[in-house]
C-alpha cells in the first residue's frame, strides 16, 4: 500500500469512524461503479458502527445503477441537500478521488470545512487535503480497499453491502478483464460470490438492460471515430445536441470509451463529452503489443490538463468550446505517438 505522511493504518481509519456520529460521503461527479459502490458500501458499514452517515451524490443516479440503491439512501446535491446544509456534518468521507476537480460541486466547501476529512481513493493524481488518506495505487478498485477495510477490521459485510462492493470491483476491472485485475481482486471477487453475490444477475442488470437511446448513442459516438496516428489513436466526439436528438443521459456514456479498444491497433482511446458547456474527456490505454510501441500513461495527460486517474483510465473536464478540446487534448497525446 502507498504511503503519505498522513497514511492511515486500516485500524487507525476504523478508530476514526468510530467516533463520527453525522458523516458526510462522497465521490466524484458522474459516478460510476465502483464510486457508488464505495458510497453505498461505507454507508452501510458507518451505520452499522452506530453512526447516521449521509450518501451524497451530484448528479441523477444512472439506471444501470438504480438497482443498487434499493434502500433510497443517496442523496442528490441541490435537491436533497443544499450546500449551506453541508456544515452540519461532523465528517466527510471522499472515495474514489483524491482531486478537487473532481469534486468541484462541493469542492470550495471542501478546502474551508471545519469537519474531519478521510480520503479512500486507489487512483494516483492527487492534489486534496485531508485529515486521514487510505491510498492504495495497487489496489484494483475503491471498492478493494474497502472490502479488504472490512475484513481486516472485522465489520460484518451485509447482503446489500457485498453486491455494492462486488459492483465496484468488477466495473472497474472490466468484468475482471482489465489489467488491474489481479489476484486481491479475484479472491475479493470470488468471497463475495461465496457470501450470497450472483454474478450473473449483476451482470445482467448492468450490461443486458440498455435503453435504446443508450444504444443509438453509442452508434453516434462511433460514427464520430477519427483513426490517428497509423490507426493507434482513437477520438470519439458526442455534442451536447447529440443526446438532445436522441433522448439520452449523462450515465448513458458509460463505457462507450472502451469500444474503440477492440480494435487491434488502438493504444489509446479519447472519448470527448459535451454536456453544459462542460467537455468530459474519458481515456483509456493498454500495454502495446507490438515492441516499440507507445506505452501510454493518460494519468499523465489527464494530470497535465487538470484531470486525472490511473495509467490505464483517467479523465478531465475542460471548460471550453469542443473543437478546442479536441485540439488541446490533441496537443499532449500525438508527440507521445510520433516519438516512437
Amino acid at each position: 500500500m502507498m504511503t503519505t505522511d498522513r497514511q492511515a493504518k486500516p485500524l487507525d481509519v476504523a478508530k476514526a469512524l468510530k467516533v463520527v456520529r453525522r458523516p458526510l460521503i462522497v465521490s466524484h461527479a458522474k459516478p460510476d461503479g465502483d464510486a457508488i459502490g464505495a458510497i453505498l458500501a461505507l454507508g452501510d458499514f458507518l451505520t452499522g458502527l452506530g453512526s447516521a452517515p449521509t450518501c451524497l451524490i451530484f448528479d441523477e443516479l444512472p439506471d444501470r445503477y438504480q438497482w443498487l440503491d434499493r434502500k433510497g439512501v443517496l442523496r442528490q446535491l441541490g435537491g436533497d441537500i443544499r450546500e449551506r446544509e453541508l456544515n452540519g456534518f461532523d465528517a466527510v468521507i471522499i472515495a474514489d478521488t483524491c482531486t478537487y476537480s473532481q469534486l468541484e460541486p462541493i469542492a470550495d466547501w471542501l478546502r474551508t470545512a471545519a469537519c474531519r476529512k478521510l480520503v479512500v481513493d486507489p487512483h494516483q493524481t492527487r492534489d486534496q487535503r485531508a485529515d486521514t488518506y487510505l491510498l492504495d495505487d495497487s489496489a484494483a478498485a475503491t471498492c478493494l480497499i474497502i472490502y479488504e477495510l472490512a475484513r481486516e477490521c472485522g465489520w460484518s459485510i451485509s447482503g446489500a453491502a457485498a453486491e455494492a462492493l462486488f459492483t465496484g470491483i468488477a466495473t472497474d476491472t472490466g468484468w475482471l478483464k482489465h489489467s488491474n485485475t489481479n489476484g486481491r481482486a479475484l479472491a475479493a471477487c470470488a468471497d463475495l460470490v461465496d457470501r450470497g453475490v450472483n454474478a450473473n444477475r449483476i451482470f445482467s442488470l448492468l450490461y443486458q438492460a440498455d435503453k435504446p437511446q443508450r444504444i443509438r448513442l453509442l452508434g453516434r459516438a462511433v460514427e464520430s471515430l477519427e483513426m490517428l496516428e497509423n490507426d493507434r489513436l482513437a477520438v470519439m466526439t458526442l455534442p451536447a445536441q447529440a443526446f438532445v436528438d436522441l433522448g439520452a443521459a449523462p450515465g448513458d456514456t458509460e463505457d462507450i470509451v472502451n469500444e474503440p479498444l477492440r480494435i487491434a491497433t488502438v493504444l489509446v482511446s479519447a472519448l470527448l463529452v459535451e454536456q453544459e458547456g462542460v467537455i468530459r474527456v474519458n481515456l483509456r490505454s493498454r500495454a502495446p503489443h507490438n515492441p516499440g510501441d507507445a506505452d501510454i500513461d493518460v494519468s499523465r495527460i489527464a494530470s497535465q490538463l487538470g484531470g486525472g486517474g490511473h495509467r490505464r483510465a483517467a479523465g478531465v473536464r475542460l471548460q471550453m468550446p469542443l473543437p478546442q478540446a479536441r485540439e488541446n487534448l490533441l496537443r499532449h497525446l500525438l508527440p507521445l505517438f510520433k516519438s516512437r
